[in-house]
Parts: structure tokens; C-alpha cells; sequence
């Protein structure tokens, strides 16, 4: 039980900590803080997305595997843009000079920042089909996951701080919902994937 519970904090815990961010931001730089906000915000999130995972592996064994891999690999180019923002803070390097140092990786820099950071909403999305299909979640909750993950690389893209407010707010009310759900029904339902939620 204890498992479970941690993990639907985690749900609430990384969405916040990376909602905090934007108000860390320099004239759309993400900083020292809030590149270490979105670091960090990466550890509980993804410990709270194995449990949702978890419960859907008996509906979908394969594809709940796979969509968890897609989660890590968002995950991971997460973090990557989360520490380029830091370390240009602490180096003092300016945005524009610390894209220009990727000229000469391609492949690397592709593969960090231009590949792995657009899985993470992508997941999101794969998450909130697996859910609604199952229906082990309420569908308007995963209406609102599906919508936030679409509005969150458009807060990313834009650089505005607003507009990343504003999408990240719609993915912490996502998320707070379906930890709250989660939470009120765990003991009855952890072991039964396949509950359909009214």
C-alpha cells in the first residue's frame, strides 16, 4: 500500500515542481532555478507514471511497456533541456551561443533536444488512450491529460511565460485529478486493472 501511495504523490509532486518553473524564467530562458525545477521535477513524475502503467498492464501487456518506454525516453530529453538551461545559467552562456555549440553534434544534439524532448507529451497522449479504452480513469480526466499534453510543447515552443502558466496549470489540474481518484480508490482497486471507472 505504501508503493501505491507514494506513487500518486509523485503524480502531484513532478507536475508542480515543473509548474513552478515558468516563474523562474528569464526573458523565456529557463535559468538556473527553473532548469533545476524541471530537472527534478522529472523523478517523482516518472515514479508516479510506473504505477499508471502498472495498471494498465494487464489490459494492454505490451503496449502499457511500451508507452512506459516512450515516458522515459520523454523523460529524458526532459531532464536534458532542464540542464541546458541550468548550466547556461551557472556558465553564463547565452541561449543562442549554447544552440550554436551543437552545430558540430548533430546527431547528438538531435538526438537530446530535438528527438527525445517532443516524446514526453507524445506519452502523455499514449497514456490518456490507454486510459480512456480501458477506462480505468475518469474520461473527463483523461480528456484534460490529453489536452495538456498537446498544450505543453506549444508553452515550450512559444517561450512565453503566460502561455507556459497557463498549459502548465492544466497539467497539474489533470494530474491532481487523477491522483485524486487514485488515492481515493487504490485499496479497492490497485490489483483490478481492468475497473472500469464510472
Amino acid at each position: 500500500m505504501l508503493v501505491p501511495r507514494l506513487q500518486v504523490l509523485g503524480l502531484v509532486v513532478g507536475p508542480v515542481l515543473f509548474a513552478l518553473s515558468p516563474l523562474f524564467w528569464d526573458d523565456g530562458h529557463y535559468g538556473v532555478v527553473g532548469g533545476m525545477l524541471i530537472a527534478v521535477s522529472t523523478v517523482p513524475w516518472v515514479f508516479g507514471l510506473l504505477g499508471e502503467y502498472e495498471r494498465l498492464r494487464s489490459p494492454f501487456p505490451v503496449i502499457s511497456a511500451l508507452g512506459f518506454l516512450l515516458v522515459l525516453v520523454g523523460m529524458f530529453g526532459t531532464v536534458a533541456f532542464g540542464l541546458q538551461g541550468f548550466f547556461e545559467g551557472v556558465l553564463g552562456v547565452t541561449e543562442g551561443s549554447g544552440l550554436t555549440g551543437f552545430e558540430g553534434y548533430p546527431i547528438g544534439g538531435a538526438a537530446v533536444l530535438l528527438l527525445a524532448g517532443p516524446v514526453f507529451p507524445l506519452a502523455l497522449i499514449v497514456l490518456g488512450a490507454l486510459q480512456w479504452h480501458s477506462r480505468i480513469s475518469p474520461r473527463a480526466c483523461v480528456a484534460l491529460l490529453c489536452i495538456a499534453a498537446v498544450a505543453f510543447p506549444v508553452a515550450r515552443v512559444t517561450r512565453s511565460t503566460a502561455v507556459a502558466l497557463v498549459a502548465d496549470v492544466l497539467m497539474v489540474v489533470a494530474f491532481c485529478w487523477l491522483a485524486w481518484y487514485r488515492w481515493t480508490t487504490t485499496p479497492i482497486r490497485h490489483h483490478e486493472g481492468t475497473t472500469q471507472a464510472r
